[in-house]
């Protein structure tokens, strides 16, 4: 039985995708990496900062990762006016919530980051519960932050379904014990797949309490690429 629906926050509420990329890119051209041959595909595994950092410049010290981090922070808050949450999100935390299924957010991000992202996309009210990156000692592909978001909402890891876009992510959730949809667009899909992610979609489904209930309720053996809404490339 579905009781609760977990989203990630960038990839999955937020298009944010864009602007972390711009912003990455940025810091690494300004540490001295040719912008032609610079490869960002690393950064949608969902790896923690530091691993991002360490594959590209290679060992630092503390000091600097935290300095270069704010830079990148400072890059990402210059852009945040483009930012916009994904298609179907609004329509689906409204349509999950209506029929009494939680809706958690849970995210690697810092938390004054996720917040005034919910608030600037007004659904912040529509999430039950609200886990950050810093409340858990291990970031994902660890299942902490899933089954942290489970204990709090007070169910059972079977009844949650996740919606994640990075690989990290979906191990995490299958880690957890939780059933899980990899939301990409299509050129993304296959590695989701690989990883274990129980459907794959391009677009949230018109009928959210619906697709999540199949999903939860499916078994292993049926997972299959959801026919759910057209497939799009994300903007």
């Amino acid at each position: 039985m579905l009781k609760a629906v977990i989203f990630d926050l960038d990839g999955v509420v937020a298009d944010s995708h864009p602007i972390h990329e711009a912003a990455w890119a940025t810091l690494l051209v300004e540490q001295g990496l040719n912008s032609a041959a610079l490869n960002l595909d690393f950064l949608y595994a969902g790896h923690p900062r530091r691993e991002i950092l360490r594959h590209y410049l290679g060992p630092i010290n503390l000091q600097e990762m935290e300095r270069l981090g704010r830079r990148k922070d400072e890059l990402y808050a210059m852009a945040t006016d483009k930012l916009t949450p994904k298609p179907g999100i609004p329509r689906a935390l409204t349509q999950l919530n209506g029929e009494g299924i939680m809706c958690a957010l849970a995210t690697s991000a810092g938390r004054a980051r996720t917040l005034k992202t919910l608030e600037k996309f007004g659904v912040t009210k529509d999430f039950s519960l609200i886990v950050t990156g810093e409340e858990v000692l291990a970031a994902k592909p660890a299942p902490d932050i899933f089954l942290l978001a489970a204990a709090r909402l007070g169910v059972n890891a079977k009844h949650c379904a996740v919606v994640e876009d990075s690989v990290a992510g979906i191990h995490a959730a299958r880690a957890a014990g939780m059933k899980c949809a990899g939301f990409a667009p299509p050129e993304r899909l296959r590695e989701l797949g690989a990883a274990g992610a129980d459907d794959l979609i391009s677009e949230l489904p018109d009928d959210a309490p619906c697709y999540f209930r199949t999903l939860v309720t499916a078994r292993d053996q049926e997972r299959a690429v959801s026919h759910f809404g057209a497939s799009h490339p994300k903007g």
